[in-house]
């Protein structure tokens, strides 16, 4: 699966792909605007949409193939290291800070379900792992694990949802991504 002009005009061609599109973009607006409603910094807000807007793409991949594509991940994580170095150039009285909360995000998310992925005996598979990793890097060590319980609860609601309607086996797997999506929306919109 490669992620490039080609796949990009083959999906654009697909009505859902279209609309969640444009929710994408009315969600990255009206996160801008309460961003700048709680003093956000602008280094912060850009970091916070391009992180939206990776997972858009990371989510809907893993709906479609069951697979969260590493170049994506590696080339969100690679623009992190780019937006942190920025950071702690402009800011070089709190750039260990910043430095220590990214890493700290990245070893909680990616800590958490890689234990996850061990305990699940492969049910939590090895991109959620590397997923996380990378969101947390975003969030901090502060937020990652509202995003987690955020998300957890989405799909576990999903989950429970699905199986009272019979439209899911309890050892069904589900993308996880999309969900991920949702709570990392929703641990932003909520201030986190």
């Amino acid at each position: 699966m490669e992620l490039n002009r080609a796949w990009l005009r083959e999906q654009s061609e697909n009505r859902n792909f279209k609309k969640l599109i444009a929710a994408l973009c009315a969600a990255e607006i009206l996160l801008t605007v309460e961003f700048f409603a709680l003093s956000y910094g602008t280094l912060k807000i850009v970091r916070y949409l391009i992180l939206l807007a990776a997972m858009f793409f990371i989510a809907w991949i893993d709906q479609h193939n069951r697979k969260i594509p590493n170049r994506l991940l590696l080339w969100t994580l690679t623009v992190r290291v780019i937006l942190l170095a920025i950071e702690w150039t402009l800011y070089p009285g709190v750039g260990l800070v910043l430095f220590i909360s990214a890493l700290t995000g990245l070893v909680l998310g990616g800590g958490l379900f890689l234990l996850a992925h061990f305990l699940s005996r492969g049910g939590v598979g090895m991109g959620d792992v590397k997923l996380f990793a990378v969101i947390g890097a975003y969030m901090g060590g502060g937020s990652i694990m509202a995003v987690v319980f955020l998300t957890a609860v989405v799909s576990a609601t999903y989950s429970l949802v699905m199986l009272a309607r019979k439209k899911m086996k309890l050892k069904e797997e589900i993308p996880f991504a999309p969900f991920a999506l949702i709570g990392l929306a929703a641990a932003m919109a909520l201030g986190m």
